[in-house]
């Protein structure tokens, strides 16, 4: 076919239009009637705008073609498709990544809401993030309750399968606060900071649900943290002193050694026990915990994020138990996934500027 004083169109041409147009007013109609928001129908309309643009110019591929160097013309549209392709997973990953966050703080709250009046006899809050601890919670619960030094305790219940929940709430002195799903041990450790903050507790314990930890160190932990060292997070750690009572296994050993060499570069201060969850906070700390605490395995990451923003990290040597009952999340291939992942988290932690609320600066509300 033959358009007098244009140029020649051929019925492939014609279809091409044709799908062209189609997808650009398809896209345009999603977006009208609100099934596809304005920022995410953006790669779809230069799409089809593209497509528009290859189906009116017949040399445009070889043209294209030229411009990259490539020798056989049609692979320009490979090349082409798998740019697409790549933008489009970029933009969903964000996207997902958005939506991951929403829906964490979304069931954080939920759980926060159903857990009633707080009862605060204290200004200390130990914080006991749970997972299927069925068969270790009760005795934790029991250990915190022994000890003389007032405190109030919070149980994460992180979505568990068990009756973690039931078993907790017969525990004295317990608020359980049941998370609908399990966000993992940064979400659950999260939500306790969120509790810890909205109550105005002046200092918080992150004490592990499964009865590695001991209550009887938790004083170690307060008095260093109240000393002249003026510490925002002080660690409990394991390798300070001679490992008597917990040994870990030696790919363990060899991860805590990698994280204590790459935190202790990165923020200038000897921290060992990178991988102990069983820390106290002050109430700078809780404050920006509450807002900016790390997802996943975050304990290292945390040690970043806090030294990064201007908090003092400090240690105690703190005796702990072997894992009374259940088993690690992290064992086998999955500590290996999970060391590569916290060193991508450390890294990036490292070279973010620092966020709003740290030492030199007031958290925002």
């Amino acid at each position: 076919m033959m358009i007098p004083g244009s140029f020649f169109v051929d019925k492939i041409q014609i279809f091409s239009i044709i799908f062209s147009l189609f997808i650009f007013f398809f896209i345009f109609s999603l977006v009208k009637n609100k099934r596809i928001r304005e920022e995410y129908s953006l790669l779809w309309f230069a799409l089809s705008l593209f497509l528009l643009y290859l189906s009116f110019d017949r040399f445009a591929i070889d043209r294209l073609g030229q411009l990259f160097g490539v020798a056989y013309s049609p692979s320009v549209l490979t090349l082409l498709t798998t740019g697409f392709t790549f933008l489009l997973l970029i933009h969903l990953t964000v996207v997902v990544t958005r939506l991951s966050e929403q829906s964490k703080e979304l069931i954080q709250e939920m759980g926060l809401s159903r857990c009633g009046p707080a009862e605060k006899s204290s200004e200390l809050l130990v914080i006991v993030p749970s997972y299927n601890e069925e068969e270790n919670i009760a005795q934790v619960i029991e250990d915190l309750t022994s000890i003389e030094i007032p405190l109030d305790i919070v149980v994460i219940n992180d979505g568990s399968m068990d009756n973690t929940s039931h078993v907790a709430r017969s525990g004295k002195r317990v608020l359980v606060i049941d998370l609908p799903k399990n966000l993992g041990i940064g979400g659950a450790v999260q939500t306790g900071f969120k509790y810890a903050e909205r109550n105005n507790y002046n200092f918080a314990v992150q004490f592990d649900g499964d009865g590695q930890h001991i209550a009887g160190e938790i004083p170690k932990l307060l008095e260093a943290l109240k000393g002249p060292q003026k510490a925002g997070m002080v660690i409990g750690s394991r390798f300070l002193e001679s490992r008597q009572g917990y040994r870990s296994t030696f790919p363990r050993r060899i991860g805590i050694r990698l994280f204590q060499t790459v935190n202790s570069l990165l923020i200038g201060q000897r921290v060992t026990d990178n991988t102990s969850g069983f820390r106290a906070y002050d109430r700078r700390a809780i404050e920006f915990l509450a807002r900016y605490y790390p997802h996943d395995y975050p304990e290292p990451e945390a040690v970043i994020l806090l030294g990064r923003n201007g908090f003092r990290v400090a240690e105690v040597f703190t005796v702990m138990r072997c894992r009374q009952g259940g088993g690690s999340s992290i064992a086998g291939i999955i500590g290996v996934y999970y060391m590569i992942k916290v060193l991508l988290a450390i890294l990036m932690t490292a070279l973010r500027k620092p966020v709003p609320g740290g030492r030199n600066g007031r958290c925002r509300g």
